[in-house]
């Protein structure tokens, strides 16, 4: 198996990517779709099952094209991300991490663990796309979204009758933590937002600060994020470093954490309601050793370069198109540590290159499993010049 949760098979030499597959099976296929030198294949039977292999829970898949890995039992699942992430690493990097790569942290739910859920509208179908092609799969519930968002489904399928004249778009079902409370927002419409209660969605006046939250990314496993939040702060701790400089950095999901073990942070994020968001937290929490900046990484970077500005620790959660402009830059600066976390191995192993080949020694890779039964990873990767 290989990222994204694809099998891989090799008959006459020729590879084959199958999907809801397990590496050691034995399976009858159908070609779908013939290239030069691979082919896409549809499951059609297991012959000789895995040991690992289960019933999935969600009758959608594989279908569906939210899961992956349901067919598989949840700690093997954990074993084939890691092997995922090393054939990554040695095939896009050509760099074993050896040693420094430990086992994923596994998550406690791995089901229904999903705060916020982007589902497509469709000619009134409400659901996924498929794993193949552009079909809509229909749903009444999904199985990764927590159980707050499962009861307001039916009310989404009610409001979204009514607004059927879009042809096609999405809407975003988020739950708020730490309240409860679950909103709806056609993504056509970012100013029109719902609100559920009492069994149904309404239009409803927000704060100024639960907008900005709902336009600005926030991390949609509020289990594993914790533990994200716990081992970044802990390895900054063991750094002993005075300054920071954090790229990507949102609306503080990381930097609050960050506050009490850095003398000061810079805070750097493009998304203007991310940075509004942050500054009134950083307010209200009495965070006065953070700055947060509104501009692009690479912007920020150039801008540091210039004026000789050293920090002793780089700390970056880039998007999955990674950061190889931004690591080009970073490693000018000379920090003694980097931080990077990672939700998209291909970019991270190349960006990670950026930094070897530049004198930085990777002392700890640590995938954190924020998406059960998909093919996601989170890593996070602390690096020390050499």
């Amino acid at each position: 198996m290989v990222h994204r949760g694809l099998g891989i098979a090799r008959p006459q030499g020729k590879v084959v990517f199958i999907p809801a597959v397990i590496p050691g099976e034995t399976v009858s296929v159908e070609i779908t779709e013939e290239k030069a030198s691979y082919s896409h294949a549809r499951l059609i039977k297991v012959i000789d099952p895995s040991p690992d292999r289960i019933t999935p829970e969600c009758s959608y898949f594989p279908e569906c094209g939210g899961c992956q890995l349901a067919h598989i039992e949840y700690r093997h699942q954990l074993d084939l991300k890691r092997t995922a992430l090393l054939e990554t690493m040695l095939r896009v990097a050509k760099f074993d991490p050896g040693p420094s790569l430990e086992n994923p942290v596994a998550a406690d739910r791995p089901l229904r663990y999903r705060s916020r859920v982007r589902l497509h509208v469709r000619a009134g179908v409400v659901g996924f796309k498929s794993f193949q092609g552009d079909r809509l799969v229909e749903i009444d519930d999904c199985l990764l979204a927590r159980d707050e968002i499962r009861e307001a489904m039916p009310a989404l399928k009610k409001l979204l009758g009514g607004l059927s004249r879009e042809k096609d778009f999405e809407v975003e079902l988020d739950l708020e933590p730490g309240s409860g409370k679950v909103y709806a927002q056609p993504r056509a419409r970012k100013n029109m937002v719902y609100l559920f209660e009492r069994g149904q969605f309404a239009t409803a006046a927000l704060s100024r600060k639960e907008l900005l939250r709902l336009n600005s990314f926030v991390q949609p496993n509020p289990g594993q994020n914790t533990k994200l939040t716990a081992l970044v702060t802990g390895l900054v701790k063991e750094q002993k470093a005075q300054s920071g400089l954090e790229l990507f950095a949102g609306s503080g999901n990381l930097s609050f954490g960050l506050a009490s073990e850095l003398k000061k942070l810079a805070c750097v994020e493009l998304n203007k309601n991310a940075v509004e968001l942050a500054r009134i937290t950083a307010r209200e929490k009495g965070a006065d050793n953070l700055k947060f900046f509104s501009q692009a990484s690479e912007s920020y970077l150039q801008y540091a370069a210039k004026n000789r500005l050293r920090v002793d620790l780089v700390i970056l959660d880039p998007p999955r198109t990674g950061a190889k402009k931004e690591s080009e830059k970073i490693v000018k600066l000379f920090p003694q540590k980097i931080i990077y976390i990672s939700c998209e191995p291909s970019t991270l192993a190349r960006d990670l290159k950026i930094y070897i080949d530049s004198g930085y020694r990777l002392e700890q890779m640590i995938p954190i499993d924020m998406f059960p039964q998909t093919f996601h990873i989170e890593t996070v990767s602390l690096l020390s010049k050499s």
